[in-house]
C-alpha cells in the first residue's frame, strides 16, 4: 500500500503557516538560481529605465546614470557578467547531460527562449559594453535610441520580448511551489505585462520624439560600427561553436551508452522497459513515453516524482543532500526516492507515488495546484441536521427526499453567499470551506457570516414546513481555522469519479468534533478560538446581566489526538455574532483610516 512508503510530516500549529520550500536543489541549482536573479534583477532596472522614456529623454537618461552607478562599477561588472557566465554555462552543461528530449512544453520553451536570448545578447554586448570599452565611446541613450531607430527598432522590441519572456516563465516554475505564490499570482502577473508595456513605449516614443526633433546621433565612426560588427560576428560564431561542443558531447554519450551494459525498469503496473547508465529515472520513463510527474522539471525542488522502490535499491547512490532535504520534509520512508535523482545502473522495480493520469475535469495539467495538493490556512465547517433519523420513520420516501433536499438547497445557498465552497455533502450533513482563494482572516469572517446565513435559513425553511413537521428543524454547525492539505481527490482514469478539491488533515477532524460537541453543549454552533482569533474576535462574551440561555459561553472541548483541550465558544445565539462581526469591522475600518491619515500626513 502507498500509506505503508509513505509518512506524512505532522503538520505545523496555527493556521498561518510558514512558507515551505520542498528542497532547495543542487549546488548547481542553487547556483543557477542566484546567478538568475541577479540577472532578473539587471533586467528589471533596465526595463523600468526604459519605461522613464515615456516621461522624457533627459529622465530616462538620469536613471541611466544612475544604474550605471551600480552595474558599472567594479563589484557590479563583477556580479553581472559573473552571474551571466555562470547562468548560462549550468544551462548548457545540463542540456549537455540529458539522455532524453521528452520534456514538457513548458520546458523546452525555456530552453529555445534560453538560446535566442545568448544569440541576441551578444551585439548588445558588443555595441554597449564593447565600444566603451575599446573606443572610449559615450554610449547614452540618445546614441542608443539613434542606433536601433535606424533599422532596428522591430527586432529590439523582439528581443526585448524574448528576454521578458525567458524571465517571466523561469521565475513562475519557480515560485509556484512556493505557499504565497497563488496569492500573489494575479499582482504579479500585473506587473508582469505592465513592465514590458511600458519599456516598449517608453523606449519607441523616446526614439520617435528624437526623430521628430533632429536630435538622432550616432557618436561613432563608420570604421568603429564595422568594428563592433565584425566582433559580433566572432562571437556569435563562438555560440556556434559552444553549441556544436554540446552536441558532440551528447552524442558521444549516446554512443557510449549504446555500448554500455543496459538493465531494466519494472514498473508496478507491469509495464517494463530498458534503461542505459547514466539516465535518471525519470528520464528513462519519459524516453519511453511513460507519464511521470515533475512539476519542477526534474529539479529536486516539488517531490512529485517520487516512487518506492520494490526492489533492487540497495544497487541505487545515497541520496543526495538536496534529496534528503526533500525527503525529510515529507518524512518519507526509507525505500522512497526522487525519480529525477537516482540513476539507476541495474534492474529496478518501482512503483509511482503520484499517478500521473490523474486529474479532474476542471482544471486540467500542472497548473492546477490543487491537483497535486497544497497546504494553506482555511477554516472549515460542518453542518448536521439534527434528529433527521427520527424524522424520517413514518414518512414516505417521498417526502423524506423533498425534506432533505429542502434543507440541502437552503444551507447550500447559504454558505455560497457568505463566500464558502461546498466540499461534500454527506446524506444530512454539509463540509463546506471558506479561504480557499481570500485568505485566513477573510475565509473565518465569511464562516462566522455563514452561520449567522444558515440560521435565518433554517427560519425560512422551518416557517415553509411547517405543515409537514411534527417540530422544527434543527442544526449543529460545527467551525475551525487551521492548516489543511487541499487537492482534488478522485479515481484515476476516464471511467472513475470526477476529481474534486477536498480539504484533509487535523483541522478537518477538529471541525467535525466541534459540529458533534454542538449536541453535547447545547448550541446551535460551536466555534473555535482560532476562527475568532482570524476574524479579528478576540470574545464573544456580552457586557451587561443576561438572563438564561447566555447567547454564548467559553468552553474548552477534549479532541482525540490532542494533548491539550481546545477552546470554543458554544453559540445559542447567532445574532452574537452579528454583533461581534460588527465591531471587528469597525475595528478594521478605524485602523486604515488612522493609517491612510498617517500616509497624508507623510
Amino acid at each position: 500500500m502507498k500509506r505503508d512508503a509513505e509518512k506524512v510530516a505532522p503538520t505545523g500549529r496555527g493556521g498561518q503557516g510558514a512558507a515551505r520550500t520542498p528542497g532547495a536543489g543542487t549546488t548547481g541549482q542553487r547556483l543557477r538560481l542566484a546567478a538568475g536573479l541577479i540577472l532578473f534583477a539587471f533586467v528589471l532596472t533596465h526595463f523600468l529605465n526604459h519605461a522613464l522614456g515615456n516621461v522624457s529623454l533627459a529622465v530616462m537618461q538620469a536613471g541611466q546614470d544612475l544604474r550605471f552607478v551600480i552595474w558599472s562599477s567594479l563589484p557590479g561588472q563583477i556580479l553581472l557578467y559573473g552571474a551571466l557566465t555562470v547562468h548560462v554555462a549550468l544551462a548548457l552543461a545540463k542540456l549537455a547531460r540529458r539522455r532524453t528530449w521528452r520534456m514538457p512544453a513548458w520546458e523546452a520553451t525555456q530552453i529555445g527562449l534560453g538560446l535566442a536570448v545568448t544569440c541576441i545578447l551578444i551585439k548588445h554586448i558588443v555595441a554597449t559594453r564593447g565600444a566603451m570599452a575599446a573606443f572610449h565611446a559615450n554610449v547614452d541613450y540618445r546614441n542608443e535610441l539613434s542606433a536601433l531607430w535606424t533599422g532596428y527598432a522591430f527586432w529590439q522590441s523582439v528581443f526585448l520580448l524574448i528576454v521578458w519572456a525567458h524571465v517571466t516563465l523561469g521565475l513562475h516554475y519557480w515560485l509556484r511551489l512556493k505557499r504565497w505564490y497563488p496569492r500573489a499570482r494575479p499582482w504579479l502577473a500585473t506587473g508582469a505585462v505592465l513592465v514590458p508595456t511600458l519599456a516598449l513605449t517608453g523606449w519607441l516614443n523616446a526614439a520617435r520624439l528624437l526623430e521628430e526633433t533632429g536630435g538622432l546621433r550616432i557618436d561613432m565612426t563608420p570604421q568603429q560600427r564595422a568594428a563592433l560588427g565584425e566582433w559580433t560576428h566572432l562571437g556569435r560564431w563562438g555560440l556556434v561553436a559552444v553549441l556544436a561542443g554540446v552536441v558532440v558531447a551528447i552524442v558521444v554519450r549516446r554512443f557510449s551508452d549504446r555500448l554500455a551494459a543496459g538493465f531494466t525498469i519494472s514498473y508496478a503496473d507491469g509495464r517494463r522497459v530498458p534503461g542505459l547508465p547514466g539516465s535518471t529515472l525519470l528520464e528513462i520513463s519519459r524516453a519511453h513515453g511513460i507519464p511521470h510527474v515533475s512539476i519542477c522539471g526534474g529539479r529536486a525542488r516539488c517531490s512529485t516524482c517520487r516512487v518506492e522502490v520494490l526492489s533492487g535499491g540497495d544497487t541505487l547512490e545515497p541520496p543526495t543532500a538536496s534529496e534528503r532535504t526533500v525527503l525529510a520534509r515529507l518524512g518519507a520512508g526509507p525505500q522512497v526516492r526522487l525519480a529525477c535523482q537516482i540513476r539507476p545502473a541495474a534492474d529496478l522495480v518501482v512503483r509511482q507515488l503520484l499517478d500521473a493520469g490523474r486529474g479532474g475535469a476542471h482544471r486540467q495539467g500542472a497548473e492546477d495546484r490543487y491537483r497535486w495538493g497544497v497546504e494553506r490556512p482555511v477554516t472549515v465547517m460542518f453542518v448536521d441536521l439534527r434528529g433527521f433519523t427520527a424524522l424520517s420513520e413514518g414518512r414516505l420516501p417521498y417526502d423524506v427526499v423533498f425534506i432533505l433536499n429542502r434543507y440541502l438547497d437552503s444551507a447550500a445557498a447559504a454558505i455560497r453567499a457568505a463566500g464558502g465552497m461546498i466540499d461534500k455533502v454527506m446524506g444530512d450533513g454539509i463540509m463546506a470551506l471558506f479561504g480557499v482563494e481570500t485568505g485566513r482572516e477573510e475565509g473565518a469572517r465569511q464562516a462566522l457570516a455563514a452561520v449567522l446565513s444558515l440560521a435565518t435559513a433554517l427560519e425560512r425553511v422551518n416557517a415553509d414546513l411547517t405543515a409537514q413537521l411534527d417540530a422544527p428543524l434543527r442544526l449543529g454547525v460545527g467551525v475551525h481555522t487551521g492548516p489543511a492539505i487541499l487537492g482534488r481527490i478522485g479515481l484515476a482514469g476516464e471511467a472513475g469519479a470526477a476529481a474534486h478539491l477536498t480539504a484533509l488533515g487535523d483541522t478537518v477532524n477538529v471541525a467535525s468534533r466541534l459540529e458533534g460537541a454542538s449536541k453535547e453543549l447545547g448550541g446551535f454552533a460551536v466555534i473555535s478560538a482560532q476562527t475568532l482569533s482570524a476574524a479579528g474576535i478576540a470574545s464573544l462574551a456580552l457586557d451587561g446581566d443576561w438572563t438564561e440561555p447566555v447567547p454564548a459561553t467559553p468552553h474548552a472541548v477534549a479532541v482525540r489526538g490532542r494533548s491539550e483541550a481546545l477552546e470554543v465558544w458554544a453559540v445559542r445565539d447567532p445574532a452574537v455574532l452579528a454583533h461581534a462581526l460588527d465591531s471587528a469591522a469597525t475595528v478594521v475600518r478605524r485602523a486604515t483610516s488612522i493609517s491612510a491619515s498617517d500616509s497624508v500626513r507623510g
